[in-house]
């Protein structure tokens, strides 16, 4: 019987190939990760959340939407911003408004010069005024919420949590980001 003869495959090729089949599986993995957790009976949120602290408060921040951490840097005033809007600044060429979480949540403080912004896509780039960035959370116990963390909760005045997490170091709430912009529409 005539061997067939065999045509090589260029690299990039069977690159592409692998990559695809990898990411099939990687996809394949978070479904069958979801389906057990689901099996357990606890409501668990997919994916990573970043832990942040602003005024002796830590929340988490679905990782999904943080662009980047840099440091504080000078911050143009908004003239005619609420309290807890502290400026802008031009991120990557586009203009970020910068909340700080802790006058967000009542906290009069000024902040450190090692403070940090921890940048967002919030529907509009938003840069978030923390004291820290903590570390990375896999898949919290949500407690108290939706999954969807667009309801607001009975026991949010400021409509600022999405809901209540179980980590391995204790409750946390969920932040909204979506409401981090309430009142700065015009800015």
């Amino acid at each position: 019987m005539a061997e067939t003869p065999r045509v090589p495959v260029p690299p990039q090729a069977r690159r592409l190939s692998v990559q695809q089949r990898l990411s099939a599986l990687e996809a394949e993995q978070n479904q069958l990760r979801q389906e057990l957790v689901t099996l357990q009976g606890e409501v668990r949120l997919p994916g990573l959340y970043l832990t942040v602290e602003a005024g002796d408060t830590t929340a988490l921040v679905p990782a999904r939407q943080v662009q980047e951490v840099v440091r504080l840097v000078a911050l143009d005033p908004l003239p005619g911003a609420p309290v807890h809007v502290s400026g802008s600044f031009v991120y990557r060429g586009s203009p970020a408004v910068v909340v700080d979480v802790a006058r967000l949540m009542g906290v009069r403080r000024t902040p450190d010069l090692d403070s940090l912004l921890v940048v967002v896509d919030a529907g509009r780039m938003v840069a978030l005024l923390v004291d820290r960035v903590k570390d990375l959370v896999e898949t919290p116990v949500l407690v108290d919420g939706s999954q969807s963390g667009e309801e607001k909760l009975p026991w949010d005045g400021t409509g600022l949590m999405a809901g209540l997490c179980r980590t391995p170091e204790g409750l946390r709430p969920l932040l909204r980001t979506s409401a981090l912009l309430n009142g700065t529409e015009g800015l």
